[in-house]
C-alpha cells in the first residue's frame, strides 16, 4: 500500500473501533507503551495519516486521548478525530457509501480475510496458520525438545548466515523499497 502514489498523497484513514477493548486492557498501558505509539505515529511511521477516527470509546480512552494530547503535534492533534457513538460525526467527514455497515456506512460488514486477501493479492489463505516457514528464512532443524518454554532468551531458531551483511556489489544491485525523489 505504502507504494501506491495516491496513497502517498493522500494518505492513510484510520477508524479505530474501541467497542471490545476493556477497562482492563487499558490499565496495562504503561507511559512508555504511549510514548512508543506517538513517536511511532508522528516520527516513525513511513506514510501520511490522513485522519485518524475513533469511534465507540469508551470514557476512559477519551481520559487517555486527554493525557496523551499535549505530547500529540499539533499537525497530529488536528487529525484526531473522537466520534464515540455518534456515527453522524464521522459521517460527516467520511462518506457512507465507503463505510462498512458497523460504522453506518453501505458497504458489507468489515472482514478481515477480504481486506487481507485485496492487500495481498490472494496470497492471504484464511485457513494457513503462520508459522516460520512461511516468512522463507532458512532455519536450523529444531530438536523436538526444543520447546519456546525450555529456550534461553539468547537462542534463536535462525540460521545465523540468514542475517550477514551484504559486500559492496550487493549493497550496490539492491533497489530502493522506496524512493523519494
Amino acid at each position: 500500500m505504502i507504494e501506491d502514489p495516491e496513497l502517498q498523497v493522500n494518505g492513510f484513514v484510520l477508524i479505530i473501533d474501541w467497542s471490545n477493548f476493556t477497562f482492563k486492557q487499558a490499565s496495562k498501558l504503561t507511559p512508555n507503551m504511549l510514548r512508543l505509539a506517538i513517536e511511532g505515529l508522528q516520527d516513525s511511521f513511513p506514510a501520511r495519516f490522513g485522519g485518524i477516527h475513533f469511534v465507540n470509546q469508551p470514557w476512559y480512552i477519551h481520559a487517555l486521548y486527554t493525557v496523551i494530547r499535549p505530547f500529540l503535534k499539533e499537525k497530529t492533534r488536528k487529525r484526531i478525530f473522537l466520534h464515540g457513538n455518534n456515527l453522524n460525526s464521522l459521517h460527516q467527514l467520511i462518506h457512507p457509501e465507503i463505510l462498512p455497515s458497523e460504522f453506518g456506512g453501505m458497504l458489507p460488514p468489515y472482514d478481515m480475510g477480504t481486506w487481507a486477501r485485496t492487500l495481498l493479492d490472494h496470497e492471504y489463505d484464511d485457513d494457513s496458520e503462520y508459522n516460520v516457514d512461511s516468512y522463507n528464512m532458512p532455519v536450523k532443524e529444531v530438536d523436538k525438545e526444543l520447546s519456546p518454554k525450555s529456550m534461553k532468551r539468547s537462542q534463536s531458531v535462525v540460521d545465523p548466515t540468514a542475517l550477514k551483511r551484504m559486500d559492496k556489489s550487493e549493497e550496490e544491485n539492491m533497489q530502493p523499497l522506496l524512493a523519494l525523489d
